[in-house]
């Protein structure tokens, strides 16, 4: 290994550790073997932890929670009998669901574009993410990942911040030792710069939205350009991984995709192992099939996070479809496993001049938007996009000038924006809920 490569990974780890003994305290090594060793052990094991830790979350949501209070009546209900928590149950009810032992200033407050086509805000804990970031670091090393080693990601980078938040955004990627190439603008001049970026510095895994990874492999495949890298393993995430992108990527980068699945409101729920099974996180989460026969018959999932005391989620319906497998994984690892998902799809979409526009780009600008329930984005051409909207009373003028414009800067000024109200954006017979769609 190159001398400046050894001490920016040896800063990387130094790093790592601060950071980590700052968040979870001195004895987080400790904190991460024994999160290690629960997600390693025998189902009855599994199990038995997470019935101690749903008893513990109902009873802290009876006695300190007025929604749970008055759904429960007791402090131990059944929970095949609590009726499922649905985003607009959250939308309705945010203060009646927030915990009064936590005050406004401990809540963290956290946000989603509306990928189910619904936006969403809702609030989390400092102890939540403690224990979230644990399982991911568990999670990903599945994939080859490991604390100061050098990864590509190709996400949504903060995009038009000021000069302070860049400095801070450019301080926390060097000590991570993390490469970003902005999965919201794939220019061809931004994937050939990180091509011949990542030909020296040699990255040991990618962190990617699927969309995204594939658009880079297409490039690379289409202009002949051949990775250097030994990468140990590519981590997929937040959209939906589709056969042909996993083929393309592991061609292309001759390493193996590990898809992980999860959600903002409630964490990780899921990673494919080396064999290519989805296991549940039972570490941090309690996950249902809403279905008389989750084993044979696909359902709603279902989850209870286990960590979030600040606003308790329990049966809260995600959005996504899923069924559990009853064979034994070869991989040896007892957690169950989700046999199918089939969740929310997601499209790219194009510039005239070429550039691709991630749907998370669409998806962000909703964060705290106040008055949409439903949303869905469509690019006709390239000249035309139509913005369905549902919206409640909140709506505003303002709010749908600041959606076209928000549109348009990523399009191009001169792109037409339809603004259509309507009541509903059904749910297309694929059941993959469409919130981006482009037919360029």
């Amino acid at each position: 290994m190159p001398i400046h490569r050894a001490i920016k990974t040896l800063i990387s780890k130094t790093g790592w550790y601060a950071y980590n003994t700052y968040r979870k305290g001195v004895h987080y090594h400790l904190k991460l073997s024994q999160a290690a060793a629960l997600l390693d052990a025998p189902r009855e094991i599994i199990e038995a932890f997470q019935a101690k830790r749903l008893e513990k979350l109902f009873q802290h949501a009876y006695q300190t929670t007025p929604y749970y209070r008055e759904l429960f009546k007791t402090a131990t209900p059944d929970i095949s009998q609590i009726p499922p928590l649905e985003k607009q149950d959250i939308r309705e009810q945010l203060g009646r669901l927030c915990s009064t032992a936590f005050t406004a200033e401990q809540r963290i407050e956290n946000a989603t574009g509306g990928s189910t086509g619904t936006p969403l805000t809702f609030y989390q804990d400092r102890n939540y993410w403690n224990q979230r970031n644990l399982s991911v670091y568990y999670f990903d090393r599945w994939a080859g990942w490991n604390f100061g080693e050098p990864q590509l990601i190709i996400w949504g980078a903060p995009v038009d911040l000021e000069d302070d938040r860049h400095r801070k955004h450019w301080l926390s990627t060097f000590w991570r030792n993390q490469y970003w190439l902005n999965g919201f603008r794939l220019t061809d001049a931004a994937m050939l710069a990180m091509f011949e970026q990542m030909n020296q510095d040699l990255p040991q895994t990618i962190l990617a939205y699927p969309s995204s990874l594939y658009q880079f492999a297409t490039f690379l495949s289409d202009n002949g350009l051949i990775p250097k890298w030994k990468l140990k393993g590519i981590i997929s995430s937040a959209e939906m991984l589709y056969p042909h992108y996993r083929a393309l990527a592991e061609i292309i980068f001759k390493a193996k995709v590990y898809n992980r699945y999860g959600g903002r409101e409630v964490g990780l729920i899921g990673m494919e192992c080396a064999e290519g099974r989805m296991h549940i996180n039972c570490r941090d989460l309690y996950l249902e099939i809403d279905s008389p026969d989750p084993y044979a018959e696909p359902g709603e999932i279902l989850i209870t996070q286990l960590n979030n005391y600040a606003m308790p989620f329990i049966r809260y319906r995600i959005g996504d479809v899923g069924m559990f497998s009853a064979e034994p994984c070869p991989c040896g690892n007892d957690l169950p496993v989700l046999a199918d998902l089939l969740g929310r799809s997601t499209a790219t979409f194009r510039t005239r001049t070429g550039t691709l526009i991630h749907a998370g780009y669409f998806t962000r600008q909703f964060y705290g938007v106040k008055g949409v329930e439903q949303f869905q984005i469509i690019q006709e051409t390239l000249k035309h996009c139509v913005l369905k909207v549902v919206v409640n009373r909140l709506w505003t003028e303002a709010s749908r000038r600041s959606l076209v414009q928000c549109i348009q800067k990523a399009l191009g000024s001169d792109v037409v924006v339809t603004v259509k109200f309507v009541d509903s954006i059904p749910l297309p017979a694929s059941g993959k809920r469409e919130y981006t769609i482009s037919k360029v």
